[in-house]
């Protein structure tokens, strides 16, 4: 959605923009070419995009890795038939997308790196490949090279130039990488768009309609890194308070066995695995409370560009998070509680310590969110990087 917003908002400054994807949907099983289609060019609401043919994928595994393989390899082969472009923004997926750089400077075209997900340093947070793998001594070289050559670097998280500077890649410490063409840009919300939806549609539901009852809120994926146990544990220490209630939504491989978990929760309900994304704003603001809830992990101290984030802020509800991530926005603008807790208790007070709240400071609170919000509003955030990104370039 980011890079969708993105394109829109270029276009209307006077940008000719494309949003080149692959033709596969991620998480959703469709493909929007057909069999015998290598690439086609469409429009959606007044953005152009190129879908590059890519091989098809259940899981964030193998085939995911050779699908974005195959796509930016396809890419380069097809740099003539397209329209040539004066910069190209290279969403990354490190090392595995390697050749839309390649693309780059075959068609003489300025190259922007977005970091988004830091890969490959989130592989070994998250135990997917081992520190002595060979194999990722490669990917960081092929990371040092791409963030070296690239005319800008912008992480979405405001730890990126920590980052550089730990594996010493920057001039300071001998490296090739000039700090100074480094930038932050978070991912944002559309304040708008989120406004628009929020009113337009609404899901019948009477536990979300229900003035009386305090939701807590998680939405996104139900996987091993989003640890959901800890929240349902934390969840089981505010059971007798009949007035609170934790609806979790969203769908991955530990839904089953954490339904299970929970079964005998009777303030834990597990609601609809899939939403339609116009109808998240709705869920979020029907809340006491959002949750933010990930497995503690190594990276987290760079910061973070959770799309969820964004969207719980311009709720204009609190947040509370179990990450105690760098550069905390939710503890930078006070709207909420952010801390790595030492067990599902102390993770139980801190929600608990939230809807305490007094009402004015609740609503101040509320408030808060809702400013902070604003100020990650992607048609600003677009007009900042046509600015500073693009415009001189």
């Amino acid at each position: 959605m980011r890079t969708y917003k993105l394109a829109y908002y270029f276009t209307q400054f006077g940008y000719e923009a494309y949003v080149i994807s692959s033709s596969f949907i991620h998480n959703k099983n469709i493909d929007l070419l057909d069999s015998n289609e290598q690439y086609a060019i469409k429009e959606y609401d007044g953005v152009k995009f190129v879908h590059v043919k890519s091989l098809h994928y259940k899981s964030n595994g193998l085939k995911r890795i050779l699908s974005i393989s195959q796509f930016s390899r396809r890419l380069l082969k097809l740099r003539h038939e397209l329209p040539k472009p004066n910069v190209i923004i290279h969403t990354s997926n490190i090392p595995f997308d390697y050749w839309i750089y390649t693309c780059a400077r075959k068609l003489d075209a300025k190259y922007l790196i977005e970091v988004v997900d830091l890969w490959p340093e989130s592989f070994v947070a998250f135990g997917l490949i081992g520190k002595k793998n060979p194999l990722l001594s490669l990917m960081y070289k092929v990371e040092k090279l791409l963030y070296a050559r690239a005319d800008k670097l912008i992480f979405s998280m405001e730890g990126g130039r920590d980052y550089i500077i730990e594996k010493k890649w920057d001039k300071g410490n001998g490296g090739p990488i000039d700090l100074s063409k480094v930038y932050y840009l978070n991912n944002g919300v559309d304040a708008f768009d989120f406004e628009q939806n929020k009113r337009q549609y609404k899901l019948e539901d009477a536990i979300l309609e229900d003035t009386k009852l305090k939701k807590v809120v998680y939405l996104g994926s139900i996987r091993k890194a989003n640890n959901l146990k800890w929240l349902i544990d934390a969840a089981s220490y505010l059971k007798r308070d009949k007035s609170v209630v934790f609806l979790i939504y969203g769908d991955g491989d530990e839904r089953p066995v954490l339904e299970s978990y929970a079964k005998d929760l009777d303030n834990v309900l597990f609601k609809e695995k899939w939403i339609e994304p116009q109808y998240v704003p709705y869920v979020l603001c029907s809340s006491y409370i959002n949750i933010i809830n990930y497995m503690p992990n190594a990276i987290e101290r760079y910061g973070g560009s959770q799309n969820k984030l964004f969207q719980a802020l311009a709720s204009g509800r609190p947040v509370c998070s179990n990450i105690g991530m760098g550069y905390s926005i939710i503890n930078k603008y006070k709207v909420g509680i952010d801390k790595r807790f030492a067990d599902a208790r102390e993770y139980a007070q801190a929600i608990k310590s939230l809807l305490s709240l007094p009402q004015e400071e609740y609503d101040a609170m509320c408030e808060r969110a809702r400013d902070a919000a604003k100020e990650f509003d992607l048609k600003n955030l677009a007009k900042f990087y046509s600015e500073h990104f693009i415009k001189d370039i």
